[in-house]
C-alpha cells in the first residue's frame, strides 16, 4: 500500500509532533538557566540536577515502559507518555524550588521512555513495507531538531521584549493536552504478537564463525562508552554553549540562546545526508573516527581562540558530526559484532546513554560553578576518548569481518 493512501498516516503524524516537544524538553531548563534560577533560588550546579533528573526518570520507567506497550497497547503507552510531559511542562512552572523541580522532572524521563517505546512499534507495525517504515521512523530525530530549533528563537524573542517566560511551558502544555484528544480518536494498529521461529538449519556458517570472534570485553566495552561520549557532546554542548557565547565573546543573553537553533539546522541537514553517505558503502568506524575527531579539534580551536567564528564554527561541527547519526551507527556497528541478543545488547547500549543523560548534567553543572572553560575540556575530553575507542572497534571490526 502507498504510504500516501496508509490510513495510520495521520496517527504516525500526531506521534511525530510528540516528538517536537520532547526536543524543547531537553533545552526547555537550560535556556531559561538564568530566569529559572532566580525564581528557585538555585545555584547552577542545582539547576543542572534539575536536567539530571530526565535522565533518571528514563532510567526508572524504560523497562516498564517497554512492558506496558507491549500487554496494554501502544496508545496506552502514547497517553501515557503525552501525560508525563504536560506534567512536566506545567510542574516546573509551578515548582517552589529546584526540589519540588528535580521530582517533575523525571516525569520528561517517563515522557520519553514510553513515546520511544510505542512509536517505533507503531511505525513497524503499520507499514508492510521495510523501505517506508525505516524512512518514517528516522523521522523522530528531524522533529526533535525542529523542536530545539523553533523554541529558542521564541525564546530570545520573549527575552529581548520583556514577555512572560512562561508562555513557552503553557503553550508547550496544551499542545500537549490538544494531542492527546486527537490520539484518543486516531486509530492505532494492533501490536504484533509473533510466534517463535526455529532457526534453519542452511545458515551461512562463515560469518557466524567469524563474529563468535567477536569479545564484548574489548569491541562491546568500547562501543559503550562510545554510547556514553557521543549522547554527551551534544548534550553538554547546547546545555552551555550560550553561556560560553556570553562570557566569552560577550554576546547578549537572547543571542546566544539561537545558537541552539543553529545547532539545530546543522543536526538536522546531517541526519539525512550521514544516511547518504552510509548508504554509499563508507567505511563507518572510520567515518565516525572522523566525526568525533572533527568535534574534539574545534572544540579545543574555540576555547583556545575564542570569537564569533570560532563559536559558529564549533556550531555547525557539534551540529553536523556529533548529533547528526553516530550513535544510531554505533548501535547498527555493535549489533553486528554481536547479532545473537540484540534486545539484549541494544538495552546495555542505551543503559549506557541514560547513565550520560542522567550523570553529565550535574557534573558539568560543578564543573561550571569553578570554570567554565573546564565544561568544554571535558567535552573535548570525551571526544578524543570517543576517537580512542572507535579506533579499537575499527581495528577489530578489520580483523573479524576482512580477515
Amino acid at each position: 500500500m502507498p504510504v500516501s493512501k496508509n490510513k495510520y498516516i495521520p496517527t504516525i503524524s500526531s506521534l511525530y509532533v510528540n516528538y517536537i516537544f520532547q526536543g524543547i524538553a531537553t533545552i526547555i531548563v537550560s535556556q531559561n538557566m538564568s530566569v529559572l534560577r532566580e525564581n528557585w533560588g538555585a545555584s547552577i550546579s542545582q539547576i543542572t540536577l534539575v536536567i539530571s533528573a530526565i535522565g533518571l526518570g528514563r532510567i526508572l520507567s524504560i523497562n516498564a515502559a517497554g512492558v506496558i506497550s507491549d500487554t496494554l497497547g501502544r496508545r496506552r503507552a502514547v497517553l501515557l507518555g503525552i501525560i508525563s510531559y504536560i506534567i512536566f511542562f506545567i510542574g516546573l512552572l509551578l515548582a517552589p524550588n529546584y526540589i519540588v523541580a528535580f521530582i517533575i522532572s523525571i516525569f520528561a524521563g517517563f515522557g520519553n521512555a514510553f513515546l520511544d517505546t510505542s512509536t517505533y512499534p507503531v511505525v513497524v507495525e503499520a507499514f508492510e513495507s521495510r523501505n517506508s517504515n525505516s524512512a518514517l521512523s528516522v523521522l523522530n530525530k528531524a522533529f526533535i531538531s525542529m523542536g530545539q530549533f523553533v523554541f529558542p528563537i521564541i525564546t530570545s524573542f520573549i527575552l529581548k521584549n520583556g514577555h512572560y517566560f512562561g508562555w513557552t511551558f503553557i503553550v508547550s502544555a496544551v499542545c500537549m493536552i490538544l494531542n492527546l484528544v486527537v490520539s484518543l480518536k486516531l486509530p492505532f494498529p494492533a501490536v504484533e504478537k509473533k510466534p517463535d521461529v526455529e532457526v534453519q538449519s542452511t545458515v551461512d556458517v562463515e560469518p557466524v564463525a567469524r563474529r563468535k570472534q567477536a569479545n564484548f570485553r574489548v569491541e562491546g566495552l568500547a562501543l559503550l562508552i562510545f554510547s556514553f561520549v557521543s549522547v554527551s557532546l551534544f548534550n553538554i554542548y547546547i546545555t552551555w554553549i550560550p553561556s560560553f557565547a556570553q562570557q566569552a565573546i560577550g554576546m547578549a543573553e537572547a543571542d546566544s540562546l539561537v545558537l541552539v537553533s543553529a545547532y539545530s539546522i546543522f543536526s538536522f541537514i546531517s541526519v539525512f545526508l550521514t544516511s547518504f553517505i552510509v548508504n554509499r558503502g563508507i567505511n563507518v568506524p572510520v567515518f565516525m573516527i572522523g566525526c568525533t575527531t572533527m568535534t574534539g579539534l574545534a572544540l579545543l580551536l574555540m576555547i583556545l581562540v575564542p570569537n564569533l567564528y570560532t563559536v559558529m564554527f564549533s556550531t555547525f561541527v557539534v551540529g553536523f558530526f556529533a548529533a547528526g547519526g553516530i550513535w544510531q551507527l554505533g548501535l547498527a556497528i555493535l549489533l553486528e559484532f554481536f547479532p545473537f541478543k540484540r534486545g539484549l545488547i541494544t538495552s546495555y547500549y542505551s543503559l549506557a546513554t541514560s547513565i550520560a543523560v542522567m550523570g553529565i548534567p550535574y557534573l558539568t553543572g560543578i564543573l561550571a560553578e569553578h570554570n567554565l572553560n573546564n565544561v568544554f575540556i571535558l567535552i573535548i575530553s570525551l571526544a578524543f576518548l570517543g576517537s580512542v575507542c572507535l579506533f579499537i572497534v575499527h581495528k577489530r571490526y578489520q580483523t573479524i569481518f576482512y580477515k
